[in-house]
């Protein structure tokens, strides 16, 4: 359990269709999106922002382009949009997926970006900038993909002088090896896992 004496944000990281189930789906990815529904509704003083993998077609990291991954999240299809469940079993209407609170990352086709920190809003503000500006010191994450995007945005965090909270069983994984290592590693940076 997180005391109640600082203000806190609940990140949720890449819960995109294309990571749930479509051309890089993720390991425990419905209960990950299950699982975060219900500690978004189980806290709902928390402000809650939505990290989302925002692609062009031409984009660095898809194999074509000489990247590692396939195709994904590309802007305007439905890969790139937030699982569903979060409309509709989120109880509090501004906890859901909305035009303020979903901020996007990776849009540069020839930039690499795991890390939410950097991720911008519709206004261009950084994820960083916004968390400060609400007086937030504490995070929480869930999402995908653990040994990646949730990875290095909690190691960001971290140094930009967040405490950092990962709800253990809200996560999502490309292997389970990499997984419960990347939990081993976040661990020994002082990541607290709830």
């Amino acid at each position: 359990m997180i005391p109640n004496n600082k203000k806190r944000a609940h990140l949720v990281v890449d819960m995109l269709y294309d990571f749930i189930n479509g051309s890089l789906a993720c390991q425990n990815s419905f209960n990950a999106v299950k699982r975060s529904i219900e500690y978004i509704n189980e806290n709902p003083d928390q402000i809650v922002v939505y990290i989302a993998d925002s692609h062009p077609r031409n984009h660095c990291s898809f194999i074509e382009n000489g990247g590692i991954w396939p195709p994904h999240c590309i802007v305007g299809t439905k890969g790139h949009q937030v699982h569903e469940d979060f409309y509709k079993l989120v109880i509090r209407p501004q906890s859901r997926p909305n035009k303020l609170n979903i901020l996007r990352k990776g849009e540069n086709p020839s930039q690499e970006q795991y890390s939410g920190f950097e991720a911008k809003s519709r206004f261009a503000v950084k994820l960083g900038e916004f968390l400060i500006s609400e007086g937030v010191s504490e995070v929480v994450i869930s999402g995908i993909a653990t040994e990646y995007c949730v990875k290095e945005t909690a190691i960001d965090l971290l140094a930009a002088g967040f405490i950092v909270y990962v709800v253990k069983d809200a996560l999502s994984y490309v292997d389970e090896k990499g997984h419960l290592e990347t939990i081993d590693e976040l661990l020994k940076r002082g990541v607290n896992f709830i």
